[in-house]
C-alpha cells in the first residue's frame, strides 16, 4: 500500500476543485492510501459526494490555513492547527507514509520540510527543483526554482549534485549532462558568483558541460539546469506562461477546430501546462515533499499523486 499525506489548503483554488483529482487517483490505483489534513466537515462532506474507497482515506482534523501571506516560520510553531503543520506531523511520526504533497506556501513547506524532516547526510541546504518537458517523454531537473534566491556559488554546486543524483535515480540516466544558466555560453560569463560556480562545477565530478543560456534548456541536451531561485522561479513561471499564451493563440487560429489544439497538446507534451506534470521537489530533505502549484486544480493533484506513486 503506498500511502501519501495530502495538504490541499492555501493555494489559489479551494479544496473542492482539487478533490476530485484525489478520488480519481484512488480509482485508478487500487494499492493507494490517502492522508488528508484539513477541516474534518468540511472534507466529510465534500467526499460524501463521490463514490470512492471510503476505507483509503483518512482525515487529520486541522482547521486553520497558513496563507502567503503569513510568516512560513508560523508552520513549526507548536499544535497551531495549520493544515502544512498537521501534513507534517503525521508523516514524521508515520514511517509508513511515502510521500507528502502540499499547495501551501512555498515558505511553509520548504521551512517545515528542513526542520520537522531534517537534511540529508551531507546536505547542507535544500532545493527546490522542478521537472520540465523537452519532449513527450523526455525531461529535465531545473533547480533552484524559488526556494533560494540568492545562493553562494558552493550552494549552487550542491544544487547540481542533488539535481544529478534525483536524475540518475527517478530516470535511470547514468551521467546526466548538468549545466549552469548563466548570460552566456562561454566560460567566464556572468557574475563572479556564476564564475566561481564553474569554476567549481568543472571540478566536481559531475558531467558538467558548461554555461548554457536560456534559449538551450529546452533543447534535450541538458538533464539538470542550474540557476537560483529567483532566475529558476522566473524561467518557470515565462514557461508557464508561453504555453498557456501559444495554446490560446493557436485555438483562436484554429476556430471551429479548436479541440484539435487540445488533442495536439496532449498527444505530443510539447504545450507546457504545469497540471500535467506534477509538482515541484524539495531535494535534501530525509522524506520526499512536493511542492504543488499555488493555482493546482484536480488535474495537478492527481499528476502530484501519480509523481509521488512513481517516485519521481
Amino acid at each position: 500500500m503506498k500511502k501519501i499525506v495530502l495538504d490541499l489548503y492555501g493555494g489559489d483554488n479551494g479544496v473542492e476543485v482539487m478533490l476530485p483529482g484525489v478520488v480519481d487517483a484512488l480509482k485508478t490505483v487500487p494499492d493507494l492510501e490517502i492522508v488528508l489534513a484539513g477541516d474534518k466537515e468540511e472534507l466529510s462532506t465534500l467526499l460524501a459526494g463521490y463514490e470512492y474507497g471510503a476505507e483509503r482515506i483518512s482525515i487529520i482534523h486541522a482547521p486553520n490555513v497558513l496563507t502567503n501571506h503569513d510568516n512560513p516560520t508560523l508552520a513549526v510553531h507548536g499544535d497551531n492547527g495549520y493544515t502544512v503543520s498537521a501534513a507534517f506531523d503525521y508523516y514524521v511520526s508515520h514511517e509508513d507514509a511515502d510521500n507528502l504533497i502540499s499547495v501551501g506556501s512555498t515558505g511553509a513547506v520548504f521551512v517545515s520540510s528542513l526542520v520537522k524532516l531534517g537534511l540529508s547526510d551531507g546536505v547542507v541546504k535544500p532545493v527546490l527543483g522542478t521537472l520540465l518537458p523537452y519532449s513527450e517523454k523526455g525531461r529535465l531537473c531545473l533547480l533552484d526554482c524559488g526556494a533560494n534566491l540568492e545562493p553562494t556559488a558552493e550552494d549552487m554546486v550542491l544544487f547540481a549534485r542533488l539535481g544529478y543524483d534525483y536524475m540518475k535515480t527517478a530516470f535511470g540516466l547514468e551521467q546526466p549532462a548538468t549545466a549552469l544558466l548563466s548570460v552566456g555560453k562561454e566560460e567566464g560569463k556572468g557574475t563572479e558568483k556564476l564564475k566561481s560556480a564553474f569554476a567549481a562545477l568543472k571540478e566536481s565530478g559531475l558531467n558538467f558541460k558548461g554555461n548554457i543560456e536560456p534559449e538551450d534548456i529546452f533543447t534535450g541536451k541538458y538533464d539538470v539546469v542550474v540557476c537560483d531561485g529567483f532566475t529558476g522561479n522566473m524561467i518557470l513561471k515565462n514557461t508557464e506562461a508561453s504555453g498557456r499564451m501559444l495554446i490560446e493563440r493557436l485555438k483562436d487560429a484554429a476556430g471551429d477546430d479548436a479541440r484539435i489544439i487540445d488533442g495536439l497538446a496532449d498527444k505530443t507534451g510539447l504545450f507546457y501546462r504545469f497540471n500535467d506534470y506534477g509538482g515541484a521537489m524539495i531535494l535534501g530533505v530525509k522524506k520526499p515533499v512536493i511542492k504543488a502549484h499555488g493555482c493546482a486544480n484536480a488535474d495537478t493533484i492527481k499528476n502530484c499523486i501519480y509523481q509521488a506513486i512513481a517516485g519521481e
